[in-house]
């Protein structure tokens, strides 16, 4: 049973495909939407908050394995109030997801949290990540955005599968 679900960030939880570009300051526009100061935009994609608030409420640890600079995503995330629904974030300064998630298992651990690989869902869109996921972390159950899933809502049929064994 799924116990920990992972997000990506850019064009997993919003549309923007590299918040590391960001300039400050962040300008927000709306509850789901922000602007740099060089006229970047971002916008949270349809269902996001409503799902990451259910998933809390229905107990789900959440994180985030970005490949952004950590000040960047602390920007983004604290600027459109996502922050308090993550556990944990992971921004990293490179492409390896499995190192991240990794780095989250640890950090559950000494939070006194352990989970088995096999409790972790990861969803990613890009495919290409999920590699060495596969091969360092075998287990971990790696779901495409925008191909296993076309809307956050659909996290919550992926999450009813997982406790069938149906994946």
């Amino acid at each position: 049973m799924i116990k920990v679900v992972v997000f990506d960030a850019d064009k997993t939880l919003w549309d923007h495909y590299n918040i590391s570009e960001f300039v400050e300051p962040l300008k927000k526009i709306s509850e789901d939407e922000i602007e740099d100061s060089s006229g970047n935009k971002l916008k949270l994609f349809p269902n996001v908050r409503e799902s990451l608030k259910e998933l809390k409420r229905r107990g789900y640890i959440l994180g985030v394995a970005t490949w952004n600079l950590p000040e960047k995503a602390s920007l983004v995330f604290n600027a459109l109030e996502l922050s308090q629904l993550f556990d944990i974030v992971v921004s990293r300064p490179f492409p390896f997801k499995f190192l991240m998630l990794t780095e989250i298992i640890n950090e559950l651990r000494k939070r006194g949290v352990n989970v088995r690989r096999d409790e972790i869902m990861f969803i990613d869109d890009r495919r290409i990540h999920f590699g060495n996921v596969w091969l360092y972390l075998p287990g971990v159950k790696c779901i495409e955005m925008w191909k296993e899933m076309q809307d956050h809502i659909d996290v919550f049929k992926l999450l009813e599968r997982s406790q069938l064994n149906d994946f």
